[in-house]
């Protein structure tokens, strides 16, 4: 299973890149931006909250506060709340988001714009659990665009998902 979802993410970044380039303005067909701080990924079908859990969208303004850290169980209650089908998403999903030829972030920070170097990177939450070490459940740091796992405990923080 570990070793199908790296041959996976590395089709998935070879796949990607050049969708969203380096110099791209994160409009170029991809993503559909809306006015109330959504956005619908036109490749995947997912929509996306531009503003990480802890911020909130205000137009001409962008993402207001910021991205607060919270442990597995704190993002999926905090995503029931919001209802309307919103989630923590698949790491597949997640990991949908790296532009794989960006890094400091590795995602389009036009779209998402509060992505926030901390010292341990920009670590986002997925529900996708390692198989092979139960304990340990996959995360996407969207400043490197790497791909790792870190125990439900740890604080992390959450983009939420909707659809399929």
């Amino acid at each position: 299973m570990h070793r199908y979802f790296m041959v996976c993410m590395l089709l998935l970044g070879s796949s990607y890149s050049g969708l969203v380039s380096a110099n791209d303005d994160g409009f170029s067909g991809r993503f559909t931006v809306h006015e109330d701080g959504v956005v619908l990924d036109t490749l995947t079908g997912l929509t996306w909250q531009r503003c990480s859990l802890g911020a909130r969208w205000q137009a001409e303004q962008g993402c207001l506060g910021e991205p607060e850290l919270m442990t597995l169980a704190e993002a999926k209650s905090a995503a029931a709340q919001f209802g309307d089908g919103w989630r923590v998403p698949s790491i597949e999903e997640l990991y949908s988001l790296v532009a794989p030829e960006q890094v400091n972030p590795a995602i389009n920070a036009t779209v998402f714009p509060d992505i926030i170097d901390s010292s341990e990177g920009a670590p986002y939450w997925s529900l996708t659990p390692i198989a092979e070490l139960p304990p340990l459940t996959y995360y996407v740091d969207f400043m490197s665009g790497r791909v790792d796992g870190h125990s439900d405990g740890f604080a992390l923080s959450v983009r939420l998902v909707r659809g399929e």
